[in-house]
């Protein structure tokens, strides 16, 4: 997992080529002005725009992905999330859903950590690491926008 915030001049600095480019794009926009849905970005990256409500962590399930990484950033209000590091145990997990290329479990992530994001702010998951978006912030729940980038695993190796 890589935190970033799109605001520092700073945030590129160790990133993937590819992780980079598609932040350097995303700085390019009005995210604001973005309408929710799919947006692609080339013939393999494509991003989801979406305003949901966080909710109570412990009402969410955790997911992971098998074929891309994630780059989720926040647009608007505050949002928390739980991630975890490590391989997690599968045995707990619904089937995967190859084609939206997700896993999901009831259970908590096993020695899990927290982030809040604010507007700007991203975080990038890889492959196989457990994370629980759409968290509300201090137990209030809150209407967000925010992107989440899908990069296929293929072009960051």
């Amino acid at each position: 997992m890589i935190l970033g915030d799109l605001t520092k001049k700073d945030y590129a600095f160790g990133l993937h080529p590819v992780i980079k480019r598609v932040c350097d794009y995303l700085n390019t926009l009005d995210l604001d002005a973005l309408e929710t849905g799919r947006h692609d970005i080339d013939d393999k990256i494509f991003m989801n725009v979406m305003t949901p409500e966080t909710e109570e962590a412990s009402t969410r399930k955790p997911e992971l992905h098998r074929l891309h990484t994630d780059i989720q950033v926040l647009i608007s209000g505050q949002e928390a999330m739980e991630y975890g590091v490590g391989n997690p145990n599968l045995d707990g997990y619904e089937p995967y859903n190859e084609e939206n290329d997700f896993h999901l479990t009831p259970q908590a992530i096993p020695n899990k950590n927290t982030i809040v994001l604010k507007p700007k702010m991203f975080a990038v998951f890889f492959p196989y690491e457990e994370h629980t978006p759409t968290c509300w912030v201090n137990g209030k729940a809150e209407k967000i926008k925010k992107l989440v980038v899908k990069i296929p695993h293929e072009l960051l190796v």
